[in-house]
């Protein structure tokens, strides 16, 4: 079992505050979670992210704000199903200033600069690019998706009826490795910019290790939700809670060393399955 850190989503004004690069923002906020440390591979959120910026995933606003009487933030009270036309949520076909149009959401980058990510709409797929000196320490960064449920962003996705996630991926990505994760909002910290989140600082979404499937041919991953072949680990040890989704992430862990983390990676049509 290897030692993952990450941090989730952040919500537009939390990307804004950490400093973090945020696209395609198509609608306000977005969701996530500031994770560290997970056992079963890395928990993509540097930015909560939740959201995409800077450090990663964080999520805007929950209806409910933070805590109740037990002191347990509440996050999203409210979960919308896909929008139509449900179960794509990307094809990255629609552009905005070389960014994809996410209906449902946008985009992020997390980390810190120079091992911060990039992208752009490139042949109609999302082009995700990095050239990061190793350090000392672990370095945790990435890219994501986050979800709104509603276009104050607000609200989580609703995605019981649904097995999983499926996308497209190619590329390359050498001298780090890569975890993909579905983020729910108990996998995700709960802050003032990220209150459609409900988890305690230091929670991260379950993660899985997906290095081995970039190749530059590429493939089509149908990642489930749970069961065989689905991520695991995470903090809390709970299962996903597919009915609070707020985004998806890809994070590049890098190791310390000399060695450069060099990603050159594609996603595409990324859906609900």
């Amino acid at each position: 079992m290897k030692d993952f850190r990450m941090r989730a989503f952040f919500g537009i004004v939390g990307l804004a505050a950490a400093g973090f690069m945020l696209s395609s923002v198509t609608t306000v906020g977005c969701g996530g979670s500031d994770s560290k440390g997970g056992s079963t591979g890395t928990a993509g959120s540097t930015g909560s992210a939740g959201s995409t910026g800077t450090a990663g995933t964080t999520g805007t606003g929950g209806s409910g704000g933070g805590g109740g009487a037990s002191g347990t933030p509440v996050g999203c009270e409210v979960s919308q199903p896909p929008p139509a036309p449900a179960p794509i949520i990307s094809d990255f076909e629609a552009v905005d200033a070389g960014m994809p149009v996410i209906p449902i959401g946008g985009t992020y980058f997390y980390g810190t600069a120079p091992a911060l990510p990039a992208g752009a709409v490139e042949g109609g797929a999302w082009h995700v690019t990095m050239n990061a000196p190793a350090t000392t320490a672990a370095q945790y960064v990435g890219a994501g998706i986050y979800f709104n449920g509603n276009p104050d962003g607000t609200q989580c996705i609703d995605g019981t009826i649904y097995t999983g996630m499926s996308f497209d991926i190619k590329g390359s990505v050498t001298g780090c490795t890569v975890q993909y994760s579905a983020v729910d909002a108990q996998h995700a910290e709960h802050t003032d910019m990220n209150k459609k989140a409900s988890g305690a600082a230091g929670v991260y979404p379950l993660q899985l290790e997906i290095l081995d499937k970039i190749t530059s041919g590429g493939m089509n991953l149908m990642i489930p939700f749970s069961g065989t072949g689905a991520p695991a680990g995470g903090s809390p040890q709970l299962p996903l809670e597919k009915s609070k989704l707020i985004g998806v992430q890809w994070q590049f862990t890098i190791q310390p060393g000399t060695t450069p983390c060099v990603v050159d990676m594609t996603i595409d049509n990324l859906k609900f399955y």
